[in-house]
């Protein structure tokens, strides 16, 4: 596991139990950290979009192919699906 999963585990831990002290339910807690998730894979998937057709020149043709099939990839989301 790396540092950045260990992070996201114990933030999420603290998270319920932030939620849980201050009452409200666990399946609303649950739903509440999933939509958080969500947001922050949205998030990310669109950075890369974001980033198609914007490869350093410099390195060239076949680094370039890769920095778009890479962004059509993020473009396709968790799984290959839109």
């Amino acid at each position: 596991m790396s540092q950045y999963q260990t992070a996201g585990v114990n933030a999420r831990l603290r998270l319920f139990a932030l939620l849980e002290a201050q009452g409200v339910p666990a399946s609303e807690a649950d739903h509440l950290v999933a939509a958080l998730e969500a947001g922050a894979v949205a998030g990310a998937q669109s950075e890369v979009v974001e980033l198609e057709g914007m490869a350093p020149r410099s390195r060239g043709s076949v680094f370039e192919d890769g920095w778009d099939d890479g962004g059509e990839v993020g473009e396709q989301g968790p799984g290959g699906h839109r």
